[in-house]
Formats: structure tokens, sequence, C-alpha cells
């Protein structure tokens, strides 16, 4: 019990932090910028030259909160990186009972890294979408879909019950978001074949989402982004839209 306080307090000091970093970039008019600046500055707290990059301060943060956060049991999971992350799940889905296990910046490994926290829920259904930072991070396209087959290899041995939804990875608007290393659309794309093969290979459903968010360049449209990568309202009212059926059988 001390321990999980500790946790709490700590969570909740950082969280401080980040509002405060956030009041200052509003009076900039830099709100995105600044949280990021701030972000990126507090992730290299506590990190060794040897740490993996998933290992942020974010994640590890995240990671306890996960740990004390009260829930209900058994709740659907959505679990990802900061495209889950940024989503307000219980909002798009005020009537289930779910919990966001996005991380921000989280990649494949990442997952793998806490996957026993997923498999504790015990959850009936796992809305997955993992791998753009695989990409960003400049991981190969195998060893990516490699860790994503020990992902699954993991959910499909403990928990038998459950239906785990591979999500597509979606594009990105590179005019706006610049790309990085091996995470061009292209890639993505390539990346997409796998995992619907991966899929395959565990029986479970792969959802391709990617139509709605592809213009016709390809790239993520300009409307659903608030910065090239991630989405906006619009963008997630679309991606609640392409899985709520799924979210209610």
């Amino acid at each position: 019990m001390e321990k999980e306080n500790i946790t709490k307090k700590l969570y909740i000091f950082l969280v401080i932090l980040l509002a405060a970093a956030a009041a200052v970039s509003v009076q900039n008019g830099s709100l995105k910028r600044g949280q990021r600046r701030f972000n990126s500055y507090i992730n290299d707290i506590g990190r060794s030259p040897d740490s993996p990059p998933y290992l942020s301060l974010h994640y590890r943060i995240r990671k306890a909160y996960f740990a004390v956060e009260p829930h209900e049991k058994n709740p659907i999971v959505f679990l990802g990186d900061s495209m889950t992350d940024e989503g307000d799940w219980a909002k798009l889905f005020p009537d289930k009972n779910v919990v966001n296990r996005g991380i921000g910046g989280d990649t494949t490994l990442g997952v793998l890294n806490r996957i026993n926290q997923i498999i504790a829920l015990k959850p009936p259904k796992i809305f997955l979408m993992i791998g753009t930072n695989d990409l960003c991070y400049n991981r190969s396209i195998s060893d990516t879909v490699n860790n994503y087959d020990k992902i699954l290899f993991l959910l499909h041995r403990n928990l038998p019950g459950t239906k785990v939804y591979v999500e597509s990875v979606l594009p990105f608007n590179d005019d706006i978001f610049p790309s990085v290393y091996l995470r061009t659309n292209a890639d993505i794309k390539l990346l997409n074949t796998y995992i619907r093969k991966l899929a395959n290979k565990y029986n479970y459903p792969y959802l391709d989402i990617t139509a709605p968010f592809t213009g016709n360049d390809g790239k993520l449209p300009s409307d659903e982004t608030i910065d090239g990568l991630h989405l906006n309202k619009k963008g997630y009212n679309i991606w609640r839209e392409q899985i709520q059926n799924y979210v209610y059988e």
C-alpha cells in the first residue's frame, strides 16, 4: 500500500509539472510545442546511455500508474502508443467498461515489456495498434514483425478467451510531420501487410482502418490531425466509427 501511495504521489507531481509547462506554453501561444519540449526534457531524467528508447520517463510513469489505477474488472483494453494514449476511449464509448493502455512513444518492445499488466486484466477484448514508432527508431520491419509476433503469441497463450482486434498502423502526413528513419508511408503500408498475416496466424480479426485516414496522395488528411501524425477530434471520431461494431458485438 505504501508503495502504491508513493507511485500515485510521483505521478501527481509530474502531472502538476506538465500542467505548469502547458500553462506557460498557452501564454506563448505554443501549447503543443511547449508540451513536447518539456516532455522531451523530463523523459531524459534517470536514463542511462544504454536505456532502450521506449524506457522514457513518460513510459515508466504511465506503466507505474497503470499498476495502481482503479478500474472495473475485465475491461476492454485499448493498447498501443500515442495514437491510443491520446484517445479518450471512455468518452468515445461511455457505456462500455474500457481502459486506455496507450503510452506515447511506445513500440513493440515496450508493449512486450508490459504485456503482463495487460494479461492480468483478463480483458474480453483488446484493440491493438502498435508499430509506427519502431520505424521511427529505425527498427527494421523484420525485427518489428518479430516483436509483434511475440506479443500476439503471449496474448494467445495466456488469454485464450480474449478476442484481440489487430488494427492497421495509420499513415501520417510528412508534409506536416517530418519522416524519420524508416517511418515512411511506404514502410507503414508494408508493415501492415505483415501485421495482417500475423493476425491470420493467430486467428485474430484484422481491422484495416486505413482507408478513411488516407487521402488521394496516400497521406493522413490534414483535417484529421493536429500535427501530421496524431489525430484530432475528427480523427478519433472516425476511428470510433471504424471499430464500434466490434466494440459492441
